[in-house]
């Protein structure tokens, strides 16, 4: 019946998007511009998966783009080695710390972009974007994993 249509519609639209991704990272790319492909494969993911009008999309990209920079930011300004492998006791605890705080300003970033949003997407569309982004790490992390693995182990990224 139409559940049956459209699971199968929905496996077909992951099946694409994991073949992408696929491509992407069996290209033999700089780091940057292998950032820059998959920026674009997450693009049209989301549009996909948030189903925004041209209208929408217009508003919509340009203030993603400033939250993905904000939040990239953010990360990089806290990305440190773990938390307590090989540190003192007190370098330990100043990570931990770090990592709280980093946490916090991630919080208070997406508070501060939720209502960005919501200016010009549907409260629906939010939710979407935050299960549709968790999605697309996990794909990504996925595809990560299976190129590291088929290389046989510790081999690195390239």
């Amino acid at each position: 019946g139409i559940k049956n249509i459209i699971l199968h519609k929905e496996m077909r639209r992951v099946g694409y998007i994991i073949l992408i991704l696929l491509m992407a990272f069996s290209a033999q790319a700089q780091p940057g511009k292998r950032m820059e492909r998959i920026h674009a494969i997450k693009v049209a993911y989301l549009t996909d998966k948030l189903q925004l009008t041209s209208e929408q999309s217009e508003k919509f990209w340009p203030i993603y783009n400033r939250y993905e920079e904000e939040r990239f930011a953010i990360g990089r300004k806290y990305r440190k080695e773990a938390i307590g492998e090989g540190k003192t006791p007190e370098e330990a605890m100043r990570s931990i710390d770090d990592d709280i705080e980093m946490q916090e300003k991630m919080l208070e970033l997406r508070k501060k972009y939720k209502e960005e949003f919501l200016k010009v997407i549907s409260p629906k569309q939010l939710a979407t974007l935050v299960e549709s982004e968790r999605e697309f790490k996990k794909l990504l992390l996925q595809q990560l994993k299976e190129r590291r693995d088929n290389r046989g182990g510790g081999g690195r990224l390239r």
